[in-house]
């Protein structure tokens, strides 16, 4: 007997039973792909509406998303149902005059295809068109009267920065619609129709064959065609009266807006050619289901020679009365001009102040003042901030991104200081792995201070906060300086996992720490599934680190931060560091602008702008909040109703923030460049160009060209406040020339915030600027000497920061001059300083050893005058000495302790000596 030992594993497995064939294999496959899609795509949706609450701006985020959504349905039902409708009268004509008739299956069939791409065609166009024009329909209902009217029309500015902009779009959109439905009509029966109808046509008799185009097509789509023509011309009246608004935007001319031209043949011609096409509406749908030609072309051609005289009259009053007389002519439109720029850049209230600027300032005027010339700042910004790189960094992972300038009350004393945070820069993380990347290395860690007016012996930084952990020689409490949210870091950190976080270092070791705020969104087993997918890192799900105690914290850049929360808004580019309730701070200020303020010049593409809103990010909860700061700004008000309150009173930001509010840098830069130009307000100065301004070149070498500078801060006093003030100053010179002839200073305290004040010279005085006060300090024959002397052996010369500073009724000038090793990593150290009255000039050592040869002070009256500056500044030194020896016994480097001991003992007893 034979056993048959291979087993028949052989199955009646029927796939095709349960596929159901090829087909449905292929249907299975798409919807998996589909899902797959759906859930990749999902995954960015929810995160950001998880970041939005977890940052408290849900409502922010969904206003923007239901705005698309429910503006995309309307406009996708009205393009839809026209086409649709249109469509339907097209192709009943279509097949009842088509050779060979279709069967009722294909018209069917035809149609449900028709109706598919429409529909996908229409709902892709009404989400683009909801996506970038959603502001501008929610700003028309929730539009803000400005209360003031363009000079021209008496139209409120609102007009033309809400309404005009959705009435621009609306009929826009409709032309476009209106024109793509004549051209499909067209291109159907040409490819379609004719040649159903060409069949049966004898192609030999050629006026046999357009007169039956000619009737076909008319019996084809002529009502059709009726309608949309005629609409059209209905549009066409619309955009040309609405371009007769447009006038105040033009560009061309004298200048910016309406002139004389556009008033007196551009205006009144573009509303008669306005009414002519709604009357050519009516006249031509007729025409067109009479079948009569000359009732088209009639108000075609009227229309078309009212454009060509309208253009030859601007050429003939032109030639013939503006330019003979461009002036008078233009005058009142110039005016206009002047006027409306100005108010639309904020620089129609500047205070002006004659300025003598005389030479003859006395010693007994400076100590008069010392609280202004104690509070000059001699340290400059780059130097600043290319010392703090070297000394301050500790680490290889730590960077700083720039110096902040504010001001803070210091053991009761108000000073300017400089603030930079110390960060941590993901690119310097080495080894880069994923742990140290987002789990390990989160966070920065301190503040360096450092007082602007005051330089130690080797003419460093004088550092009121420093090092790790931070040493802080002020009475401002810091108990929390780690930073989780600044300007460097651009990744997200996941913490709480089981793995501690880096600190600071401390000696040969590592100090850790545990997150303890509200940041970040807990990573569940579904979160760590969402965050994989949408980080695109699997570690997240697989990481044995991570548990449902840890989260993640995302968008961890103060800028991506906010403009993910407010994108309609536009920020400064310098967000500051802020010490405040013992924690670190962001400031960073935003605008509302546009370019529809009517009559205004255009700069940088802009002709309206105002710093409506203050943003405060904590460093180290990233919890932001928005207030308003110009309560009277209509844009602002009309996010704010867009929005749902999403701005917050200025009045409810904590005292110590408010305390340290700035006027925004680039705000000031933008308009001081305007008043170069606009600072004039006679009409024929301005246009005679007798009287345009220039703002001062700088340099910061001998051998380097001159460049712009940006706006210089300074501490000083305008006579109506008791104390000193934070301003922002601007030098301006004649254009091309290098005469100084004013100074445009803005405040930033009380009630006086936005306050322009401009110091105006004497037009017959030659003041010097800021580059024509650097050639005169060249040419010293000393001060020339020194330079020289100093810039050799291996280290170069730089200039610092100039600081021009009004002294009653005269100018201190005062550049720190630093010298640089070459080569990287050099530590540069201010070693000389140049002062001068613009008359005579000297160098010296010391601030105070150089202030004493210019007005002749000596050493007795030096000391006696307010604060006891030699002592204080031997004092500060020692200070500064103690406290890098103390940092140098913690890290173990007892060489460098001792060097500095020695350094120490030789100040104390320089202090002795005194």
């Amino acid at each position: 007997m034979k056993i048959d030992i291979n087993p028949n594993f052989k199955f009646n497995f029927k796939w095709k039973k349960l596929f159901g064939g090829k087909k449905n294999i292929y249907l299975i496959f798409g919807i998996i792909l589909v899902l797959l899609i759906l859930l990749f795509n999902s995954t960015h949706i929810i995160a950001n509406l998880q970041w939005f609450d977890e940052v408290g701006y849900t409502r922010t985020y969904l206003t923007r998303a239901l705005a698309i959504a429910g503006l995309t349905l309307p406009i996708f039902l009205v393009f839809y149902i026209i086409s649709i409708l249109y469509y339907k009268s097209i192709a009943k004509k279509y097949d009842s005059i088509s050779y060979p008739k279709k069967t009722e299956a294909e018209i069917r069939t035809r149609n449900r295809y028709v109706y598919t791409i429409s529909g996908i065609f229409f709902l892709i166009v009404s989400y683009g068109l909801a996506s970038d024009y959603w502001y501008v329909i929610l700003q028309y209902f929730n539009s803000v009267d400005f209360n003031q009217v363009d000079p021209v029309f008496s139209k409120d500015i609102s007009f033309y920065v809400f309404r005009l902009p959705m009435y621009q779009f609306l009929v826009s959109m409709a032309i476009s619609v209106v024109v793509l439905l004549v051209l499909l009509t067209v291109l159907i029966y040409l490819l379609i129709a004719a040649k159903s109808s060409f069949n049966r046509l004898n192609f030999r008799n050629a006026r046999g064959i357009l007169h039956v185009i000619k009737s076909g097509f008319i019996q084809f789509a002529g009502k059709a065609l009726a309608m949309l023509i005629s609409l059209f011309m209905v549009l066409l009246a619309l955009k040309y009266y609405m371009d007769s608004y447009l006038v105040m935007f033009n560009e061309s001319g004298v200048v910016y807006g309406p002139g004389y031209t556009d008033i007196k043949i551009n205006v009144p011609f573009l509303r008669i050619i306005a009414l002519l096409s709604a009357v050519s509406a009516i006249v031509v749908a007729y025409g067109i289901l009479k079948k009569k030609i000359n009732l088209i072309a009639y108000p075609v051609l009227g229309i078309f020679a009212l454009s060509i005289i309208r253009v030859l009259a601007v050429f003939a009053v032109e030639a013939l009365v503006v330019n003979p007389n461009q002036l008078e002519t233009e005058r009142p439109y110039i005016v206009n001009n002047i006027n409306m720029t100005r108010q639309a850049f904020g620089i129609n209230d500047v205070e002006i102040r004659q300025f003598e600027a005389d030479k003859d300032i006395t010693a007994t005027e400076i100590n008069e003042n010392r609280d202004v010339v104690d509070s000059i700042k001699i340290n400059s910004y780059r130097h600043t901030l290319d010392f703090i790189k070297q000394a301050q960094v500790i680490r290889g992972y730590y960077d700083f991104n720039d110096v902040d300038v504010d001001r803070y009350v210091i053991n009761g004393e108000k000073k300017q200081v400089f603030l930079s945070a110390r960060e941590i820069d993901r690119n310097l993380i080495s080894p880069d792995t994923w742990q140290n990347m987002h789990l390990f290395y989160t966070h920065g860690y301190g503040v360096v201070m450092s007082d602007s007016s005051t330089a130690t012996s080797q003419g460093q930084p004088d550092f009121l906060m420093k090092d790790i952990p931070t040493t802080n020689n002020t009475d401002i409490p810091i108990e929390n300086p780690r930073i989780y949210f600044g300007e460097l870091v651009s990744d997200y950190v996941i913490v709480g996992t089981e793995y501690d976080e880096f600190d600071y270092p401390k000696g040969g070791e590592n100090e850790t720490y545990r997150y303890t705020g509200d940041a970040g969104i807990r990573l569940s087993f579904l979160n760590r599934l969402l965050y994989a997918i949408e980080e695109k890192e699997p570690k997240i799900l697989i990481s044995s680190l991570i548990d449902e105690n840890s989260s993640i914290i995302r968008k961890r850049n103060i800028r991506e931060r906010v403009v993910s929360i407010a994108p309609f808004l536009t920020y400064d580019s310098d967000p500051y560091l802020v010490v405040a309730n013992s924690k670190v701070y962001w400031m960073i200020d935003a605008y509302t602008i546009t370019d529809r303020y009517p009559n205004a010049r255009t700069f940088n593409g802009i002709n309206y702008v105002r710093n409506s809103v203050k943003v405060v990010v904590d460093a180290y909860t990233g919890d932001v909040d928005f207030y308003l700061a110009d309560p009277e700004d209509p844009i602002a008000i009309s996010y704010n109703r867009i929005f749902g309150g999403l701005f917050k009173d200025l009045n409810d930001m904590p005292e110590p923030l408010r305390e340290h509010i700035k006027y925004p840098e680039d705000l000031f830069e933008m308009q001081t460049t305007v008043l170069e130009q606009y600072h004039v307000t006679d009409a024929g100065i301005f246009y005679n160009g007798e009287d345009v301004w220039e703002k001062s070149k700088v340099t910061t070498t001998n051998d380097q060209e001159k460049v712009a500078q940006e706006p210089y801060s300074l501490f000083t006093s305008f006579g109506d406040e008791q104390g000193l003030e934070l301003v922002f100053t601007e030098y301006y010179t004649i254009k091309g020339k290098e005469n100084m002839v004013a100074i445009v200073n803005v405040r930033m305290e009380g009630d006086h915030y936005g306050q322009l004040v401009e110091y105006k010279f004497p037009p017959q005085k030659t003041v010097s600027s800021p580059y024509l006060f650097r050639n005169k300090l060249n040419q010293d024959p000393e001060i020339s000497k020194e330079l020289s002397l100093l810039d050799s052996g291996g280290s170069a010369v730089e200039f610092g920061d100039m600081v021009i500073a009004p002294i009653e009724n005269s100018l201190l000038y005062v550049v720190p001059i630093y010298l640089v090793a070459e080569g990287e990593n050099s530590i540069p150290e201010i070693k000389r300083y140049v002062l001068s009255n613009d008359d005579k000039i000297v160098i010296g050592d010391t601030f105070m050893s150089t202030l004493g040869q210019l007005f002749d002070f000596t050493v007795g009256e030096e000391q006696e005058g307010p604060g006891g500056v030699v002592e204080e500044r031997l004092a500060r030194e020692a200070n500064d000495l103690f406290d890098q020896a103390t940092a140098a016994q913690r890290a173990g480097d007892w060489a460098e302790y001792g060097r500095l001991m020695e350094e120490l003992k030789r100040v104390l007893e320089s202090m002795f000596d005194q």
